[in-house]
């Protein structure tokens, strides 16, 4: 007897939006882990900010671009549109919630002086950074969800 009902169907290959998901996954990982230990290790400053930034956006520019020729079907449907607002609620919430908490996190140490006043301008820029960063990742892992979910 067959065994063709047995078999699970396979999953469909990933779509442009998919591949250009996991693109800005991998670059934003490739990106943020290390400024994140740079930052536990040492003190951030604007320039290295900055010089993340700047990378960050060569990178998601670099793949990007080699995810678009590599792909032919570019074709977007109500579900790709109806999966980005998702993710981008997701992520909307996301950056809310952390910056209420960084914001009363930064007030709290230097309510109890435990950060030096002349670089509260410095802690509030990377708590900002970081909050974007954690934000654009629960985003795209979201939206990679909602992919992999089935109709």
């Amino acid at each position: 007897m067959s065994n063709i009902f047995d078999m699970e169907p396979a999953m469909p290959s990933p779509s442009y939006q998919e591949k250009s998901l996991y693109g800005a996954l991998v670059a934003n990982l490739a990106v943020f882990l290390p400024y994140f230990v740079y930052l536990h290790l040492h003190h951030a400053t604007v320039n290295f900010i900055a010089a993340t930034i700047t990378i960050l956006i060569l990178a998601q520019v670099v793949v990007q671009g080699i995810i678009a020729l590599a792909t032919r079907n570019r074709l977007k449907d109500e579900r790709d549109r109806l999966i980005r607002l998702r993710g981008y609620r997701a992520g909307y919430i996301t950056i809310i919630a952390f910056m209420l908490f960084g914001m009363s996190a930064l007030w709290l140490h230097s309510s109890l002086g435990q950060i030096n006043p002349a670089h509260m301008a410095l802690h509030f820029l990377s708590v900002f950074f970081a909050v974007v960063m954690i934000a654009e990742l629960v985003k795209i892992i979201v939206q990679l969800v909602l992919y992999r979910r089935p109709l």
